[in-house]
């Protein structure tokens, strides 16, 4: 009976981190060779160089022709906007500034490499491979070696571990462009909370039980 009602409560969390949605980046402008948005009830900045970039409108390179792309359909929810940098430069650090503390936050990432062109990114902190695959451009595949990322051409999701205020990317590049947006695991939903409680409820009131047939 304790293990069903502890697969109760493990079912509900699970449901919580499914349906909490992810938060995305608006990028509202890129001006003075620094890029701004919106982002988890707060502001996000990061220095260019960049290759490109899109604010407003533009290609879904989310969404168009795949819906999703195999790239990023494990996530809870793709970007809700088609927005993204490109940064660019051969060993230039680029500094992603929170205007407050993000846990666990996303990078969504376009076309990493060109072809048979190997390109890099190192970051500043470790991070987890969430998903990779076919999008807009191709089908390649990330190699990770400690907190650099490469491919010739491949897409996908990478995810950090802790709270950060910053994150620094060095950006080696040799092709066209590689674009990315940033996100954040979002709120859960009313509906999951309750969920939540009730198994942690369940899992309390199989305790108090236990303990009253053991006394008697």
């Amino acid at each position: 009976m304790r293990s069903g009602v502890l697969a109760v409560a493990v079912a509900a969390l699970m449901s919580t981190s499914a349906s909490a949605a992810i938060q995305w980046t608006d990028w509202t402008s890129v001006a003075g060779g620094t890029a701004t948005g919106s982002f988890a009830g707060g502001t996000v900045t990061m220095n260019g160089p960049f290759h490109t970039f899109q604010v407003s409108g533009g290609t879904d390179y989310w969404r168009t022709g795949g819906n999703p792309w195999a790239a990023y359909d494990a996530l809870s929810n793709l970007p809700t906007n088609n927005d993204f940098v490109a940064p660019s430069g051969n060993g230039v650090v680029h500094t992603i500034n929170f205007s407050k503390a993000v846990r666990d936050p996303y990078i969504a990432i376009i076309s990493l490499g060109q072809g048979g062109i190997q390109t890099n990114w190192t970051f500043g902190a470790p991070f987890s491979l969430v998903d990779q695959g076919r999008g807009f451009w191709g089908n390649g595949v990330f190699t990770i070696n400690g907190n650099t990322i490469s491919a010739g051409e491949a897409h996908g999701v990478i995810q950090f571990k802790g709270k950060f205020t910053s994150l620094t990317l060095t950006t080696n590049n040799v092709e066209n462009w590689s674009g990315l947006t940033i996100g954040a695991p979002g709120v859960p939903e009313p509906a999951s909370w309750a969920m939540l409680i009730a198994g942690f409820g369940l899992v309390g009131a199989a305790a108090r039980r236990r303990r009253q047939t053991v006394s008697a």
